[in-house]
């Protein structure tokens, strides 16, 4: 990526002013309270970059700016010291084009009034194009006007656009690949259209060039030859108006879709007023995060695809955890929340949703067993004795555990990076792996003090906000839904959403913000709060609008389960027992 890549990509709106650009905002800090503009520049040839706001100051190098907006830089750019090239002047003259020349312009489709505005002439016998500077002979091009067609250039002269001189800066301006195509649009009643030098061979030096004159329109057309793939596997055309988007700006440049070769063939083939159509009805080049309101279709919110909650209540507020979204949960220690969440987690897995978590706090043994039991339900519980608690404590049976691995095999997966916690980045790549390898829809980020942000301490509360805004983003990409655990900022007592501790970007981003709370002896006095053991509090909806609801729910300690009126549910792993025989459970299975 390129310094003018990436402000066309991050900066906004910018212009530049010698070997700096200049946004009108700084991309780190907005300009502050007040909106100061200017005062961000990225210098081109340093490679450096810095805030002049002092409670912003902002700097480093253009390979840290390109990673805090998450872009990849494949090569180490050096500083260097630009030199200004000496080109040569071409001495000839041109003569009219005799009639075996114009012969050839007439049987390409062109009109001698186009031809002569444009200055094409003859030399030696060859078609001659002059680049012309302010009325400054800069550059000659010659071509055969017989096959075998070759085309050639003097040596040592400027590289310029063809027809510059001839174009006003107030209309849009049509970059071509060839000095046929740039004459058979003028032919077409299109003069403010140039070609470049030397087609698809052209190292756009010619921008560099004209960077000044180039800057002085608005609206940029590109109309690229439709040629065929070379050895390198790439459409030469297609790849030139890569490259020239990338330097003049995508927010300017708009494309010509075309079936023909080039501009020359539609006008010998399609006629004038249906290659000046094509020119006209040249699309936008698309740029990510920015449509069309009348492209959009419509959201009902009833048919999104969405997960249900174990807790009816939960449904009635939110509709469902609808995919594309993300939820943040919070709750002091020992409130139950990511209990809460992993029974949400086996619901998911039961109305056929694959999952995979990241618990940062529990080792994947601790996991599943928590887990396990909250599947296998109170009535399947084996309890054992443990020696130290002197008690009957709940253990997963044997032949229930197998079933449940039977069940869930290829529908849960869990990040087991106990060995040290993991970074945003390891999450991000295990997420994507299992999005794609193994269609996992619903994901479990638990919990973000957990997880080490590869921005730094100095940097942290920044790199959680740019994590949530990712995950956000990873959810909308595959259509998924993310559960994310905060911590709160106080030990005790109800929880707002203002409690989650971190960036207020945390919430500000989520979809759905929740708690769980559990009921005091105090709290459960309350006639509200009678026979109840803990609570939901769904803070925020961002879909419905509601928020600081309770919903009250009761706790089996044996199996881990929240509840209203049954906590017996059956989950599908259930149904597999009727085919289940002692001989293979004694036999190792795949799952094992």
């Amino acid at each position: 990526m390129t310094p003018h890549q990436f402000a066309s990509r991050h900066l906004g709106e910018y212009k530049t002013k010698g070997d700096e650009i200049i946004p009108k905002h700084c991309p780190y800090c907005q300009g502050g309270s007040h909106g100061d503009k200017e005062t961000f520049a990225l210098n081109v040839e340093k490679l450096t970059y810095n805030c002049k706001r002092g409670s912003c100051s902002e700097n480093g190098t253009f390979t840290k700016l390109c990673q805090d907006f998450g872009e990849q830089t494949e090569r180490v750019f050096e500083r260097r010291t630009p030199t200004k090239k000496q080109y040569k002047k071409p001495i000839v003259e041109i003569e009219k084009p005799t009639s075996k020349v114009e012969e050839y312009l007439i049987r390409r489709g062109f009109s001698k009034e186009t031809w002569e505005r444009r200055g094409v002439g003859e030399y030696n016998g060859a078609v001659a194009m002059p680049y012309y500077e302010n009325g400054e002979l800069v550059l000659m091009k010659y071509r055969t006007p017989s096959k075998p067609t070759k085309h050639w250039r003097e040596a040592e002269g400027k590289p310029i656009f063809w027809g510059m001189d001839l174009c006003e800066p107030s209309k849009p301006l049509v970059i071509v690949e060839g000095e046929m195509d740039a004459l058979a649009l003028d032919e077409c009643g299109i003069p403010n259209v140039v070609s470049v030098p030397s087609g698809t061979n052209s190292d756009l030096e010619s921008v560099d060039n004209c960077w000044e004159w180039l800057e002085q329109f608005k609206k940029i057309i590109i109309w690229h030859d439709n040629d065929p793939l070379n050895k390198l596997g790439v459409h030469p055309g297609e790849e030139m108006a890569k490259r020239l988007i990338a330097k003049l700006g995508e927010w300017r440049c708009s494309v010509v879709k075309s079936p023909h070769k080039d501009a020359n063939v539609s006008l010998y083939r399609e006629g004038k007023e249906k290659t000046k159509a094509a020119v006209d009805n040249a699309e936008e080049v698309p740029v990510a995060g920015i449509v069309r309101m009348a492209h959009v279709e419509h959201v009902d919110y009833s048919s999104v695809r969405k997960v249900k909650s174990t807790i009816k209540g939960v449904d009635k507020v939110l509709g469902g955890y609808m995919m594309g979204f993300i939820t943040i949960w919070t709750g002091v220690n020992s409130s139950g929340k990511s209990t809460f969440i992993s029974q949400e987690l086996c619901e998911s897995l039961d109305q056929g949703f694959n999952v995979c978590a990241y618990s940062g706090e529990l080792a994947a043994g601790v996991f599943k067993t928590w887990m396990d039991l909250q599947l296998s339900g109170p009535t399947n519980i084996k309890k054992v004795w443990d020696n130290v608690k002197e008690e009957e404590v709940p253990a997963v049976d044997p032949v229930i555990s197998k079933l449940i691995n039977k069940w869930y095999y290829d529908k849960m997966f869990l990040y087991d990076s106990y060995t040290g916690g993991a970074t945003d980045k390891d999450i991000f790549k295990i997420f994507e792996y299992a999005a794609r390898r193994y269609n996992c829809e619903v994901f479990l980020v638990d919990n973000l003090m957990t997880t080490t942000f590869t921005g730094g301490e100095k940097d942290f509360y920044r790199a959680q906000s740019q994590f949530i805004g990712q995950l956000k983003e990873f959810a909308k990409k595959f259509n998924v839904h993310v559960h994310i655990v905060a911590h709160p900022r106080k030990t005790e007592g109800k929880l707002s959403k203002m409690d989650v501790a971190g960036s207020g970007d945390i919430t500000n981003r989520a979809d759905n913000v929740m708690a769980i709370h559990r009921l005091s002896e105090d709290e459960k006095e309350k006639d509200k709060y009678s026979g109840l053991d803990n609570l939901v509090q769904i803070f925020k909806s961002r879909i419905y609008g509601v928020q600081d609801i309770e919903i009250g729910l009761n706790f089996n300690w044996l199996s881990k389960r929240f509840y209203l009126g049954n906590a017996c549910k059956k989950y599908g792993w259930a149904d597999k027992t009727s085919g289940f025989t002692e001989m293979e459970e004694e036999e190792k299975a795949p799952w094992d």
